[in-house]
């Protein structure tokens, strides 16, 4: 390389990796890229300028420019050559990352990142990111268009206006003409309504069911009656922690540290008093309407009644007529109808065919209403849907009752009649406000009962014997028993009524012991 010449060979090194290390005397033709010998200059011309991939695979047509290459797809794709195994257990991987991960995340669970507002922890910084936005920011970054709703993640918004607004069902069961917008959905109709399918097997009696959870729900609460949580302060046990939670605040702590300054009642949770205060004592209305006196809680509502009232905003014109419409879908549904006449939902019970799902369910309703074929192996009631049928076994004679009250012990069947529960007993809500008086109430059976006993007067209970009328069933027979017990001569042999007259008598035989 040079004249120079060293009494040994360390010198020599020395000047080597000094002086003609970093010369790079090959020059690519191709780019600036320059090389000290022409064996890398060949390397690098045939795997960048030329690809010249001379290293094939013997099991597949793929082909590598390297021999590293060709031997990590081999071991990656076909020999799954998995040298990186767990210590802790058999598992074994093809990479070090993914073994280090495993034994974070399985045996060690380390989780270095700590929440700074309660005491989770994750493994992944991503996790805990999505956990501070979720449950402590709450921070909604993307709102709807269409109304005054905003989410976390854009999936969540795009399935909203899908679900809500544009009622996209892009799901078509292939038996019926059912559709739905999310593919679980679909799958779950299909399983319990026409396929039936039931491959969870409980193996201490013959019952079956469509999925694990409710095979575990059967035995803990029919087999087991597994209730392996305590009352540390009674003798009640529960099957889930969370009903004993419930059970402990509701009928031995009732601890309420939000006391209501304007009345007596007072609640567990700042979110319960303030809609107290806000329905009950002030009636908050922040928001007022310009073109009439109507008030609102929200911005939303307020927004959809200037639009839906007023303005009456129809940005989705049809081209092909004059009509517009406030939402894309409505637009979407008159130009399929109304113009294309495209009838894609037919009839499961005979050949008629609609355009819209409203005008089928309507179809069916009218024309094959009586068609019950889901039929109770209980008694003789049959229904024409799966899920009336599943909550008529689950309410009558299963008596399950799977919504539990969060202040007491009592549970209900129905989401609905547990609302009504806390509203009229715990949280004294009176949402049924008489239109004739300030009075209100919590339900509106109550409400009814006021009205025709204060305003109405109604007396719908007669008497036989004499002119006096009652407005319930109870006050006139407590008269009857009172005043005319005495005329009650002839007696039934077969109940306790008895009649002032054989005619009497032998009428109300022939009703109810013929």
């Amino acid at each position: 390389m040079c004249s120079s010449s060293y009494k040994g060979s360390e010198d020599l090194k020395m000047d080597m990796n000094g002086a003609h290390k970093k010369k790079k005397n090959f020059q690519c033709d191709s780019c600036s890229s320059s090389f000290i010998n022409s064996r890398d200059l060949k390397t690098h011309i045939e795997g960048v300028h030329k690809k010249i991939k001379k290293f094939h695979c013997s099991f597949c047509s793929s082909s590598f420019t390297q021999s590293g290459t060709l031997k990590r797809h081999i071991e990656g794709v076909h020999e799954k050559i998995k040298k990186y195994t767990c210590s802790e257990c058999s598992s074994s991987f093809t990479q070090a990352g993914t073994l280090k991960r495993h034994i974070e995340g399985v045996h060690e669970k380390l989780k270095n990142f700590q929440c700074t507002y309660c005491s989770s922890t994750f493994t992944f910084s991503e996790s805990l990111k999505t956990h501070i936005e979720g449950v402590h920011e709450k921070i909604k970054k993307f709102p709807c268009s269409n109304c005054s709703s905003s989410f976390t993640r854009s999936g969540d918004l795009k399935r909203h206006i899908e679900t809500v607004h544009e009622k996209i069902k892009r799901f078509q069961c292939s038996y019926c003409s059912s559709s739905f917008t999310q593919s679980g959905n679909l799958k779950t109709h299909i399983e319990c309504v026409h396929e039936k399918i039931k491959n969870f097997h409980c193996s201490d009696c013959s019952s079956s069911f469509t999925n694990s959870r409710n095979l575990k729900t059967h035995i803990e609460t029919v087999h087991e009656k597994i209730q392996k949580f305590q009352c540390s302060d009674c003798s009640s046990t529960f099957t889930l922690s969370e009903s004993l939670k419930k059970h402990i605040e509701g009928v031995h702590k009732k601890v309420k540290n939000c006391p209501c300054t304007h009345c007596s009642s007072s609640f567990t949770r700042t979110g319960d008093l303030k809609r107290h205060i806000e329905t009950v004592h002030k009636k908050i209305k922040k928001f007022q309407c310009s073109y009439c006196s109507n008030s609102f809680t929200q911005s939303g509502n307020l927004k959809t009644h200037i639009e839906c009232v007023h303005q009456k905003i129809k940005k989705f014109q049809c081209k092909d007529c004059s009509s517009s419409f406030t939402h894309s879908g409505s637009l979407r549904i008159h130009i399929e109808s109304v113009h294309e006449k495209i009838q894609k939902y037919t009839c499961s019970h005979c050949s008629s065919s609609f355009t819209s799902s409203e005008s089928l369910k309507t179809h069916i309703n009218g024309v094959h209403k009586k068609i019950k074929n889901f039929q109770c192996s209980y008694c003789s009631s049959s229904f024409r849907r799966f899920g009336d049928l599943k909550r008529h076994i689950e309410t009558v004679h299963k008596k399950i009752k799977k919504f539990q009250c969060r202040y007491c012990s009592s549970s209900f069947s129905q989401s609905g009649n547990l609302k009504t529960h806390i509203e009229g007993v715990h949280e004294k809500i009176k949402n049924f406000h008489c239109s004739d008086c300030s009075d209100s109430f919590t339900n509106s059976r109550n409400l009814k009962t006021h009205i025709e006993d204060v305003h109405k007067k109604i007396k719908k209970f007669q008497c036989s014997y004499c002119s006096s009328s009652f407005k319930r069933s109870g006050d006139l027979k407590r008269h009857i028993n009172g005043v005319h017990e005495e005329i009650k001569k002839i007696e039934c042999a077969s109940c306790f009524c008895s009649f002032t007259c054989l005619e009497s008598l032998q009428m109300h035989h022939a009703a109810h012991h013929k």
